[in-house]
């Protein structure tokens, strides 16, 4: 084998891209594996790609250098890269979301390659994804979902954060992002909602308008009634919210989760409100619904679950919810039917 070839990585993020070579060398067609992708790395970083792309795109790249040498650009053949990605899965172990980012980078290279004219076809083109894997659906079963409350009532920002979780259904950076102006609160809960406008890191999210809870709108009196040290409802770090929920895990006592994440929260929220359509469903099969109307019935339901946790209506989430669902009840024989709710 070949001795690896070291590829530029880089420092800074959105740092502009500077050459120290002439016009004429930068123009110049790159004819091996290693030039071309210095060339196609260098032109990420001139778009202003994210540190963490421009870092991964460069190791994965610097692994088919290492694998199949600095060959000639023009002699990469599909199955050369096909034999790559096999390398990559048997030998190197290599699990699905490693070999689609390594795959994705492959293809952005010869993609690049082929448009500015230094191949004549892209041998990357008809390399195929694997499957994403993805994990099951995890929720709090009714004990531990009280437990949880239970264990963050001591401090309000801990319970506000909590049932921000798992009564609205919020992405951790969607908490992060929620500042005081976007809580209107009422005489009542059912006069109150929330806005959701923003999240923390990601660039777009989907606004929305939720209503809040019984509990909810107790924890967010009892937050707001206090002098808030910011703008931000609740004022913590990412990692600070991750460890907020975990130590609320391990107070609560649920042995059965390695820890308690803002995602399983979240998750619980979908789950009890996917469980409850069920039950309604189920409620219009008994009393005479036909099949058409229960499809539209389920469809209904579907997308309003979607929409409150911000997500497309074509995502696949609705039945993954309902599933875990089915599964919790399945867990625990004798279970009413409305117990999750």
């Amino acid at each position: 084998m070949p001795p690896p070839v070291q590829l530029p990585l880089f420092g800074r993020p959105r740092e502009p891209f500077t050459s120290s070579r002439s016009p004429d060398q930068v123009q110049a067609p790159p004819g091996r594996l290693s030039e071309a992708i210095t060339a196609y790395t260098a032109q990420l970083a001139e778009l202003n790609r994210a540190h963490h792309t421009l870092t991964s795109t460069a190791l994965d790249l610097a692994g088919v250098v290492a694998h199949l040498g600095d060959i000639e650009l023009a002699s990469v053949t599909p199955q050369a890269l096909q034999e790559h990605v096999r390398w990559l899965q048997t030998s190197r172990n290599n699990r699905a979301a490693s070999l689609r980012r390594k795959i994705a980078s492959l293809k952005g290279l010869f993609r690049h390659a082929h448009a500015a004219g230094w191949i004549a076809a892209a041998p990357a083109a008809g390399l195929i994804y694997p499957p994403p894997v993805r994990p099951a659906v995890v929720a709090l079963r009714e004990d531990e979902e009280a437990a949880a409350v239970a264990a963050a009532s001591h401090d309000p920002v801990w319970l506000a954060l909590v049932l921000l979780l798992l009564d609205c259904g919020l992405k951790r950076d969607e908490v992060l992002a929620l500042r005081c102006d976007d809580v209107q609160l009422g005489q009542s809960c059912s006069a109150s909602h929330l806005t959701v406008r923003r999240a923390a890191r990601a660039k777009r999210t989907r606004r929305r308008s939720l209503a809040v809870s019984q509990r909810l709108y107790g924890a967010l009196a009892r937050l707001v009634a206090q002098p808030l040290p910011g703008t931000h409802l609740v004022d913590l770090s990412v990692r600070g919210v991750n460890f907020v929920v975990e130590t609320i895990g391990h107070r609560a006592g649920i042995e059965r989760l390695p820890k308690l994440t803002p995602e399983i929260l979240r998750d619980t929220f979908a789950v009890r409100l996917a469980a409850r359509w069920e039950d309604e469903e189920q409620r219009q099969a008994d009393a005479g619904a036909n099949a058409r109307q229960l499809l539209r019935l389920r469809k209904q339901h579907d997308l309003a679950l979607l929409a409150d946790l911000g997500l497309s209506a074509g995502s696949d989430m609705a039945g993954r919810y309902r599933q875990a669902a089915r599964d919790l009840r399945a867990a625990r024989p004798g279970t009413p039917s409305g117990a999750l709710e």
